[in-house]
């Protein structure tokens, strides 16, 4: 099985935006925008096998590149050829909960059906190491219930940072060296409480990303390093990943307005703007897989202008010169 992972965990696009939000100008302060020749999108799918969705899973196993997606898990060795595995969707709503990928193997970390409002959630642990069945290594762990995080692999364990329930917001620590039995490390973190935050791991630390970055050593004490990536916006919806020695930031929300823009930094506290030729959208899925950033999914509309919201199966690469 694989040695090497690297696992893109999507972000969901969890935080809430005012109506005045939604209708503010562009006038505030722009993240500075380059034309970097140095890279090119190109276009691989007008529109792939799975159906149009946002929120989904893409990540990298050895030389294989997977959607997990709600209605099913595909596989292809080149991006642009895929092949739907036997491997069902074992989470359900792949909004609220995530796959991670551990010890050589996928685990799906609780079951979620419904809605943020209206839900059941399920404490139950799965694995797969074929990527062909799923094992129930528990039916009743005592991962805690809730949901818009996103899980990450650390020190030789699975962690997650807050989330949401129906009540609460919370700003703990959690991990486990095993998926089923969890043990919080600490409460009161520094930083805002809820989900829709994301880590990365880049130059020998964890980057927590939300509209504001965080940086941490050991995954428990952490150190701001910008209050927000784009000055007097809120900036959500995006999906991480670490390619050619920089974190890259694909897809979002800009005060309320889906953007194509990818936002770039090589340190995680100063932010460049780059345009991209795809349509704007959120909660995309995105890997890198043979020097390549893959993307494909997201959403876009919702907003006075585009009330209604439309949805990506469209495959994209990015590559350097």
């Amino acid at each position: 099985m694989a040695k090497y992972i690297i696992l893109i965990l999507l972000g969901a696009l969890t935080s809430c935006v005012s109506h005045n939000d939604q209708n503010k100008a562009a006038s505030s302060a722009e993240v500075n925008t380059v034309t970097d020749t140095t890279y090119q999108w190109v276009k691989i799918l007008d529109s792939a096998e799975w159906r149009k969705s946002y929120n989904f899973q893409m990540f990298t196993v050895n030389d294989t590149m997977w959607v997990f997606h709600q209605d099913g898990n595909w596989f292809s060795a080149d991006g642009k050829n895929w092949t739907k595995s036997v491997l069902p969707n074992a989470i359900n709503n792949l909004a609220f909960l995530k796959n991670i990928y551990f010890h050589n193997a996928i685990y799906g970390l609780g079951h979620f059906q419904g809605n943020s409002e209206n839900y059941t959630f399920l404490p139950v642990i799965y694995q797969s190491k074929d990527l062909k069945h799923w094992v129930t290594l528990a039916e009743k762990s005592n991962l805690p219930p809730r949901f818009f995080y996103s899980p990450f692999v650390f020190d030789n364990k699975i962690w997650f940072i807050g989330g949401d329930d129906v009540k609460i917001k919370y700003a703990d620590i959690w991990n486990s060296t095993d998926g089923i039995y969890w043990v919080k490390q600490k409460d009161d973190l520094p930083f805002e409480k809820g989900g829709g935050r994301q880590v990365v791991e880049f130059n020998n630390k964890l980057f927590l990303l939300g509209n504001d970055v965080w940086s941490s050593t050991d995954a428990l004490n952490w150190q701001l390093e910008t209050a927000e990536i784009v000055k007097g916006e809120k900036v959500f919806g995006y999906a991480p990943v670490v390619f050619d020695n920089k974190i890259w930031l694909l897809g979002c929300n800009r005060n309320g307005q889906f953007s194509s823009q990818v936002f770039v930094s090589k340190d995680g506290k100063n932010w460049e703007g780059q345009k991209a030729p795809w349509s704007p959208r959120g909660g995309i899925a995105a890997t890198v897989y043979k020097g390549k950033i893959y993307m494909t999914g997201g959403k876009y509309g919702g907003t006075s202008g585009e009330p209604d919201f439309r949805y990506s199966n469209d495959v994209w690469a990015l590559e350097k010169k």
